[in-house]
């Protein structure tokens, strides 16, 4: 049926507005979360998409203190007892058997004065130590030139064997020393030259000896 307007107008209706098509939405997949190997024991905690692990935290043992070994004490060696007196023994006599190498009476016959320092090496000594003898025994009374330097006869040699026997190998102390020559100067003199021969002729042996085993 046909409207009309105030007027007798014919009057048609405005078309409906239609609403739009709405597009059909494509449901998208919810993201795929990576595959987690699981820890022993965690805690997960889950806000809304995102999970939380949380690893409980291990405390390491302290390691077991190994044992300190204590170090090997060295038991002090028993040392060998000493002669009565301080006397040595047979082998370290003769290990001092060339000690004193005094030349023979006949060589030192050969000059009449000797600086100490050629008698010194004799008797394998300082020079020192035969100035020292000098002001302990006043039977040794080197001539001095005159710049002070001491020279020795054949006889001072001598009476300087004498004090080298009763010190070195009588073990006689200096002032011991001293009472003996003063009570016993000519036995003492003979013991000396008999001490003397013995061991010239034992360090004889002892280089014929050497010679042997070579």
């Amino acid at each position: 049926m046909e409207q009309l307007d105030l007027f007798g107008n014919a009057y048609t209706p405005a078309p409906k507005p239609t609403s739009p098509k709405k597009k059909a939405v494509k449901a998208v997949p919810p993201p795929v979360e990576p595959s987690v190997t699981a820890e022993p024991n965690p805690e997960v905690f889950n806000y809304g998409r995102i999970s939380v692990k949380v690893k409980a935290k291990v405390v390491a043992e302290p390691a077991a203190e190994k044992p300190v070994e204590s170090a090997p004490v060295n038991e002090p060696k028993p040392t060998a007892a000493k002669g009565k007196r301080g006397r040595k023994s047979l082998k370290d006599l003769d290990a001092e058997v060339d000690l004193i190498d005094v030349p023979d009476e006949a060589t030192l016959q050969q000059k009449l004065y000797y600086s100490i320092s050629e008698v010194a090496g004799w008797f394998r000594v300082n020079t020192s130590l035969i100035r020292y003898w000098e002001n302990e025994f006043d039977i040794l009374k080197p001539r001095k030139n005159s710049k002070g330097d001491r020279l020795f006869r054949v006889e001072d040699i001598k009476k300087l064997q004498l004090i080298y026997y009763l010190l070195r190998q009588g073990k006689f102390s200096i002032e011991g020393a001293r009472n003996y020559l003063k009570q016993h100067k000519q036995q003492a003199d003979a013991q000396m030259q008999v001490a003397a021969s013995l061991t010239k002729f034992r360090a004889f042996l002892l280089e014929l000896r050497a010679n042997l085993d070579a």
